[in-house]
């Protein structure tokens, strides 16, 4: 409820609660849920490269539907990973992990990820539980991957959504085609960043902190780089760059 109506206090108070609540022996299934509730809140908040891991673990395990659709939980890990987390974990976590290709991947990547093929596996904190219980590993993906929109767990099928912005945002920041990346941003802050109830608050400075993400990753590659070169690899005016 804290949540619905952006009680951001109400909604810390509680979720330090649930984790106390948790800890002192909450079962697998709400260990899980917590992470998306407390991965969405730090989303709300602008913590990022805390909420990220929350939310990126969510993926496989996911069952709040209450909360936000699968597909909104997919925008909101692919955004946070992307604005928060070094290369080699963008890389692991965003960019090849099986939860996100079978969404956002296309061709034999997606087959394979929906088929089971490639998996991320269980989260560090579900490994105990599914020693105990082997089948748990096998319960967490399928909902999310195979049956998405016809789930028993959600009551109601999502709308087919066009995640290509979402998708060409996360391949041309990772391989460096920086104007496609420009582009990408512009489609992303009109179809989802608009759209979101969460998102739409933080659309300024997200947008700011993603352009910040490409300037530095392009530097970090040049001890000297003339503006009218950068604005070009931008797709760019040079004022537009010096602002």
């Amino acid at each position: 409820m804290g949540l619905f109506y952006g009680d951001k206090p109400l909604v810390k108070k509680h979720v330090e609660r649930a984790k106390t609540l948790v800890e002192a022996g909450g079962d697998w299934d709400r260990r899980n849920r917590l992470k998306a509730y407390e991965g969405i809140h730090l989303l709300t908040v602008r913590s990022y490269n805390l909420g990220a891991p929350l939310l990126l673990d969510s993926l496989s395990t996911f069952t709040s539907y209450e909360l936000c659709t699968y597909s909104s939980l997919v925008v909101y890990s692919v955004l946070a990973g992307s604005v928060s987390l070094k290369r080699l974990d963008f890389k692991s976590k965003v960019v090849d992990a099986p939860e996100i290709k079978a969404i956002l991947g296309d061709g034999e990547d997606k087959l394979l990820a929906l088929s089971g093929a490639i998996s991320a596996g269980p989260s560090g904190d579900d490994t105990m539980d599914v020693e105990q219980d082997p089948q748990l590993a096998t319960k967490t993906t399928v909902v999310n991957l195979t049956t998405l929109g016809s789930a028993v767990d959600q009551p109601e099928a999502e709308l087919a959504i066009d995640f290509s912005p979402l998708s060409l945002l996360v391949t041309s920041l990772y391989n460096g085609r920086y104007k496609a990346f420009f582009q990408a941003l512009a489609q992303v802050e009109e179809q989802f960043l608009n759209q979101d109830r969460y998102l739409h608050e933080h659309k300024n400075w997200l947008i700011r902190e993603m352009r910040l993400r490409a300037y530095q990753q392009l530097l970090q590659s040049y001890r000297v780089v003339g503006l009218e070169s950068m604005a070009n690899d931008f797709g760019v005016t040079v004022d537009f760059l010096d602002r």
